[in-house]
């Protein structure tokens, strides 16, 4: 009689492989049903989020979390509520990911040892210029504003901070510009869209627009200052931290130069046609004093080629036919220094000013939460929060200006990169005419960070170097 013997030795291990395996599938499929809902059920697309992050932890220290997650905030922040949920347009990326970095970076923080001293001092200037707008809510007349504004300032002051903590070393910046990069072609594609069809984002504030105005270029952002702005503040950082070894490499460079440059002057903003000039100019000139004096010979003999004539008349059409933008400027500008002297230069209260000009001006003017941009950062600073907020704010100016003049003469013999921070100091009193609202444009406040991050650099390398002497 044989008698059969059952093998009851079970593989274990294959059964774990399986049971991974099923949990995978599961994990897909419920990833995939989540996004499917989330077309019918908005609020659906915070669960694929909170999922990512899970997933992310899984695979990176908390430390190497926070730094990926205020990559990603950087880079969300250009696009603003164009990544938002379907249906709620005020929760989009950005303010998703905002909190949970901040809790990242608190609980990853170590100590004030990256900062150099002259660092530390300019963010005390910001620290006065925020001290001294939250006196002024106590005399404000819109408090919900002014708190929503106030919420603006320290959001911009976090992402100074927070650029100059992940940004210590030029690899970082290197890949912070070249991401950025991506984020200029992407807005030069949108812009040429616009210019040939006239049709706009969703977010955009030319979507209503009819006319000449209707093919005016906005991109990612909400009017064409905006953009102008972002192409004029982003491009020479690109040009020069983006490494471009090969062929391929420069061609993209050029590519973008031609194209922002294009795009600058179709949204008709002067000041930052002139600003871009300025800026190509001075990078030529350092990286070769020949090619300078080659482009400056050559503007003669380029004004004579046939049809230049006609598009040169075209260009100074679109841009000395402003006489009523520039009307309605002067009269904002006027109206808020009279809003200022009224309030005896301590200030309405923070985003007060805007309501307050639009006592004076009709419903077209206004935006759609019925207030009137300043169009002028520094004069908005003095209306809003007072003298002694302006004065903070200055200071800060100044002294980036200082040391940024001083970088460069301690490192003139060398690289281009060198001339960047000036640069961008320069160009910001120019952007925050041209620009709206200069303190809810986080891309202003990354540029500076930016700006902040070499400095600190090179201040923590100088500190070092006379410790060690």
């Amino acid at each position: 009689m044989i008698v059969k013997v059952i093998d009851t030795n079970i593989d274990w291990r294959r059964c774990e492989l399986d049971r991974t395996l099923i949990l995978k599938m599961i994990f897909v499929l419920g990833f995939l049903v989540t996004l499917v809902l989330s077309f019918f059920y908005s609020i659906m697309l915070i669960v694929p989020l909170l999922i990512g992050i899970f997933v992310f932890s899984c695979f990176f220290t908390l430390k190497q979390l926070a730094e990926l997650t205020w990559f990603m905030l950087a880079i969300a922040s250009f696009f603003g509520s164009i990544l938002s949920i379907p249906g709620l347009e005020s929760l989009f990326l950005y303010r998703l990911l905002l909190p949970v970095q901040i809790t990242l970076f608190l609980l990853t923080w170590d100590d004030w040892s990256w900062m150099s001293k002259r660092t530390r001092t300019m963010l005390l200037f910001l620290v006065g210029w925020l001290a001294s707008a939250l006196i002024t809510i106590i005399w404000t007349e819109y408090q919900g504003i002014a708190f929503r504004n106030v919420y603006f300032m320290i959001e911009a002051i976090y992402l100074l901070f927070t650029a100059i903590y992940y940004l210590k070393a030029d690899k970082k910046i290197e890949w912070l510009v070249t991401i950025t990069s991506g984020v200029m072609a992407v807005n030069i594609g949108i812009g040429l869209y616009e210019i040939n069809t006239g049709l706009h984002l969703s977010k955009s504030g030319l979507t209503d627009v009819i006319g000449n105005a209707q093919f005016l270029p906005s991109g990612i952002f909400f009017n064409p200052n905006d953009l102008a702005s972002f192409l004029a503040l982003f491009l020479p950082i690109i040009l020069v931290y983006m490494h471009s070894r090969t062929i391929i490499g420069s061609l993209y460079k050029g590519l973008l130069v031609i194209g922002a440059v294009y795009i600058i002057i179709e949204t008709q903003s002067r000041i930052a046609f002139v600003l871009i000039l300025v800026i190509l100019f001075l990078l030529l000139l350092r990286y070769s004093w020949r090619w300078g004096a080659l482009a400056l010979l050559c503007i003669p003999f380029v004004l004579q080629l046939p049809g230049m004539q006609d598009t040169i008349n075209q260009v100074n059409q679109t841009y000395t036919d402003k006489t009523n933008s520039t009307d309605l400027r002067l009269d904002i500008t006027n109206y808020t220094w009279q809003t200022a002297k009224e309030s005896y230069f301590m200030g309405v209260g923070p985003g007060n000013v805007q309501i307050e000009l639009a006592k004076y001006f009709p419903a077209e003017e206004q935006n759609n939460d019925g207030a009137v941009s300043v169009h002028n950062f520094l004069l908005e600073v003095l209306a809003n929060y007072g003298l002694l907020s302006l004065l903070f704010l200055l200071a800060f100016l100044f002294y980036l200006f200082y040391r940024s003049w001083r970088y460069w003469l301690e490192n003139k013999e060398k690289k281009v990169k060198y001339l960047i921070p000036l640069l961008i100091t320069l160009a910001f009193p120019f952007i925050a005419f041209a620009s709206s609202t200069t303190l809810e444009k986080s891309y202003i406040w990354i540029s500076f960070g930016i700006v902040l991050a070499i400095l600190n650099q090179y201040d923590k390398r100088m500190e070092t170097k006379d410790e060690t002497i």
